[in-house]
């Protein structure tokens, strides 16, 4: 009946797709929060539910309206914004998503239907996103398809664990971090911006991958490869720059 979403900045985060999907079946389309008034308007227009999804807007909730959102975790463990990079740094095996009713606090509603995958050493936060949008889209098909018995045999979560919103501290690189943890850094925000921090400047990076390597070379030091991509050199090896990656270079004091 209506698409919400939100201003994105065509670098990380995209909107395009869920645009043309509400001009083709000629769906209002907003970019505005959503307010309890709208959720009164759609009900009274016949509106069933609401699925939510990357959504970064508090939904206002009212109970008169069910509200589903679709949770990156396992619920209850990994509430938060962004729980997928935390699951690649802590080294985790396992992720999943959660459909579960919305609530006044956050990712603590009734859980719906869940299903788990496994995250390998080699998954990056783009790998992982893609098989969130599979399991997502396929969960939301089968709630909408059985709406009415989900929703009533919705099971409460209990205590959980929540997981803060990565900060900048969380990826960035120093000379002092070991080879594991910028390896899984680079995963863990791979597609985002990564920060490499040297005494003379730092250095945004999107899209890098580690590989160890031995060498002499000064933390920080910049090589060029044949084929044009950046290679950095770091503790236990070097930061190379994918092919559709992106580098910046900030002195330091200046960021």
């Amino acid at each position: 009946m209506k698409v919400f979403s939100f201003p994105t900045d065509d670098e990380f985060e995209f909107s395009r797709r869920v645009e043309d999907f509400a001009r083709e079946r000629n769906l209002p389309f907003t970019r505005e929060a959503i307010t309890l008034d709208e959720i009164h308007q759609l009900k009274e227009e016949g509106c069933e539910a609401i699925f939510c999804a990357g959504y970064p807007y508090r939904v206002p909730v009212d109970h008169s309206l069910p509200i589903v959102n679709v949770h990156p975790s396992l619920l209850p463990v990994g509430r938060g914004a962004w729980p997928m990079p935390v699951t690649i740094l802590r080294g985790l095996r396992e992720s999943g998503v959660t459909l579960h009713k919305m609530e006044a606090g956050f990712d603590t509603g009734d859980i719906l239907l869940q299903e788990a995958f496994p995250v390998g050493p080699g998954d990056t936060l783009e790998t992982m996103t893609g098989q969130l949008r599979i399991i997502g889209a396929r969960l939301c098909r089968e709630m909408a398809a059985d709406f009415s018995r989900l929703w009533a045999a919705g099971q409460p979560q209990g205590e959980g664990e929540y997981w803060p919103c990565p900060q900048k501290s969380d990826y960035t690189i120093l000379e002092t971090t070991p080879p594991q943890e910028t390896e899984r850094i680079l995963r863990a925000f791979f597609g985002f911006d990564c920060y490499l921090k040297t005494k003379e400047a730092e250095y945004r990076i999107v899209r890098g991958l580690f590989r160890p390597e031995r060498h002499t070379l000064p933390f920080g030091t910049v090589r060029t490869r044949k084929d044009g991509r950046r290679i950095y050199a770091v503790q236990g090896g070097v930061i190379e720059i994918e092919a559709t990656g992106k580098e910046w270079k900030y002195e330091t004091g200046n960021h």
